[in-house]
């Protein structure tokens, strides 16, 4: 798997392995190229210049809030909650741009992805895409 900026995509086979006010922004935007299974690259535009982001999985679009002992409390992620986990981290660059790269196993195949910034920087989302 190439890496770039030691961003990584980790959806390989079994692995699909106090906030502050900040001003409103038009919704991230993410995107991927690739077919699955194979190489894959996922980008984000529009997120928040120099902050945390996680690129987030899972085999449903099902949309709930996050719990309220989570950091992001009350933030709805447009992805289902079971098989839900966190498969990149990175930060975005000055102009709001960041990517994953990395290579999808077979049960990646027609699941979800969406980004979540980190509580510094609002705990906003992207859209949901679907692997194809």
């Amino acid at each position: 798997m190439r890496t770039l900026r030691n961003n990584r995509l980790a959806l390989v086979g079994l692995g699909v392995m106090a906030m502050f006010a900040a001003p409103a922004m038009a919704q991230p935007v993410l995107t991927i190229e690739g077919a699955c299974p194979g190489p894959m690259r996922a980008e984000v535009r529009g997120h928040r210049p120099e902050r945390g982001l996680w690129l987030l999985f899972s085999p449903r679009a099902n949309p709930f809030r996050l719990p309220k002992f989570h950091f992001c409390s009350g933030v709805e992620l447009g992805l289902g909650y079971r098989g839900l986990r966190e498969v990149g981290n990175t930060v975005s660059d000055e102009n709001g741009f960041a990517f994953f790269e990395g290579v999808a196993g077979p049960l990646a195949c027609g699941g979800y992805l969406q980004t979540l910034n980190a509580p510094s920087g609002g705990c906003e989302t992207s859209n949901v895409v679907q692997i194809p």
